[in-house]
């Protein structure tokens, strides 16, 4: 797992000696592997990591049970990490944008807000290969040129993201393999998102279909 994620710093090149970055962390298990991943990088690359948490206050008890994980995680690795509250209900509704949008926009003005406060020229989200299949599809569904078909960019400005090749099967049983214990937004498996349609319907149906990987097709 660790040589795969190391294969796409690589080739897309990243990450460089002695980076500052901050890394976005949910506490689901997509962000705390790749957290636990760079940490184990930072003897190879000389890194110095910042972790960020943003609460949307979406989810009540569950979301502040996701802050506490976080920061006694981030406690564990010696990682500094910074938590934002945010009524992204609220923001949504005064903005007449979607929660999905609305939370994204909050989430990268603190990426970099943080990073400029610390100094980083990096900011890591954990992005993988089935969110790059959902994107995809989303965008043919909606309506897409070439640059829609692309999906989502290993790079992007100071964004990168490590774990773009790296489906979600492996890293829950990197997750699971390394005793994370990672937190799991319920959420996630409600269809009410067209993401989550897409994750939890679209997907499914079309491998059982055409008896085919779509993810890795």
């Amino acid at each position: 797992m660790i040589e795969k994620v190391l294969d796409t710093i690589r080739q897309h090149n990243l990450i460089e000696h002695g980076d500052k970055i901050v890394v976005g962390i949910s506490g689901g298990p997509d962000s705390v592997c790749l957290l636990h991943i760079l940490h184990r990088l930072i003897p190879a690359y000389g890194l110095e990591l910042y972790a960020l948490h943003v609460n949307h206050m979406l989810r009540g008890e569950e979301a502040d049970l996701d802050e506490l994980f976080v920061k006694e995680f981030c406690n564990g690795l010696g990682i500094p990490v910074r938590i934002i509250s945010s009524d992204i209900k609220k923001i949504s509704k005064s903005s007449g944008i979607s929660l999905e949008e609305a939370g994204r926009e909050v989430r990268y003005r603190a990426f970099e807000q943080y990073a400029m406060d610390v100094g980083a020229s990096k900011i890591a989200v954990a992005h993988n290969k089935n969110d790059l299949v959902e994107t995809v599809l989303m965008n043919i569904i909606r309506g897409s040129g070439l640059e829609g078909l692309k999906g989502i960019d290993y790079r992007r400005g100071k964004i990168i993201r490590p774990l773009l090749d790296t489906d979600r099967k492996e890293i829950e049983e990197y997750c699971r393999l390394n005793h994370l214990a990672p937190r799991i937004d319920l959420s996630n498996l409600e269809d009410k998102y067209t993401r989550n349609k897409v994750r939890l319907d679209l997907i499914p149906y079309i491998t059982r279909m055409f008896d085919v990987d779509i993810v890795e097709s």
